[in-house]
């Protein structure tokens, strides 16, 4: 899909903005059974849209095609849980932070697997293609020397549906993601959370944000409009409809 979004004011009232988003990474972005694009991220989009009296629409691809569409100006931004790393930053530019993401390993219950890499060796580990899970266990955790093998998808539903057969031993994906599966699938099939969060903020980052090109003053306008979001109560509103818990990050 073909994406604007127009922000209002006296200099920038034509301006045309396309979002790069995903369709597949359930509760923020997914099509629903009329093929619609929904999802807490989309929503807040649209709220962040209409309170700067913006116009949107979005362009939806696979994870790792996101940034180096950015960067051929193919789209003007990415809002799609992109965490905020160094790496990252190198060629883009961040929002201040939207959302908090914690990263935790799902696995079968009772199957011993925990945040310890020893518990992973001879194991293999799904992870979502270009994601920072996938940059984590290839720079941290290489297979040489811990045993653990890989494997990498476009997208998230067959991550769960190996999980489930057993095709992989693992899933490793951020907390928010991981609580819609169990909800909905994984808690009755026998899957939780495995271990321990994992804290590391030089390959996760703090948490997620909006990712434009180096230097563009896109980045101001939408810091704005995600403190707007933040403090109205819409980000809280959308929040408690999926998850039990805050992901919000504290204010400056």
């Amino acid at each position: 899909m073909a994406g604007v979004l127009s922000f209002a004011g006296a200099v920038h009232a034509e301006d045309v903005v396309r979002i790069g988003t995903l369709s597949d990474y359930a509760p923020f972005e997914y099509r629903d059974a009329k093929g619609e694009l929904k999802g807490m991220e989309i929503e807040l989009g649209k709220l962040m849209c209409k309170h700067i009296q913006a116009k949107c629409e979005y362009v939806t691809m696979d994870f790792d095609a996101l940034i180096p569409a950015l960067k051929a100006k193919k789209i003007d931004a990415v809002l799609a849980q992109m965490s905020i790393t160094d790496e990252r930053k190198k060629v883009v530019d961040f929002t201040d932070l939207f959302t908090l993401a914690p990263v935790q390993y799902v696995a079968k219950a009772g199957s011993g697997i925990t945040e310890d890499p020893a518990t992973l060796r001879g194991k293999t580990v799904g992870i979502y293609s270009g994601s920072s899970h996938e940059t984590y266990l290839k720079k941290r955790l290489p297979k040489s020397q811990s045993g653990i093998a890989i494997k990498a998808y476009p997208s998230q539903d067959p991550i769960w549906l190996d999980l489930e057969a057993g095709r992989v031993q693992a899933a490793l994906t951020d907390t928010t993601v991981a609580h819609e599966w169990l909800e909905k699938t994984g808690k009755a099939k026998g899957f939780a959370l495995a271990g321990k969060p994992l804290n590391d903020v030089a390959m996760f980052g703090e948490g997620t944000g909006i990712a434009v090109r180096k230097g563009d003053p896109l980045r101001a306008r939408l810091n704005t409009a995600i403190k707007q979001v933040l403090t109205d109560g819409s980000f809280a509103a959308e929040n408690q409809k999926v998850f039990p818990f805050s992901i919000a990050p504290a204010l400056k």
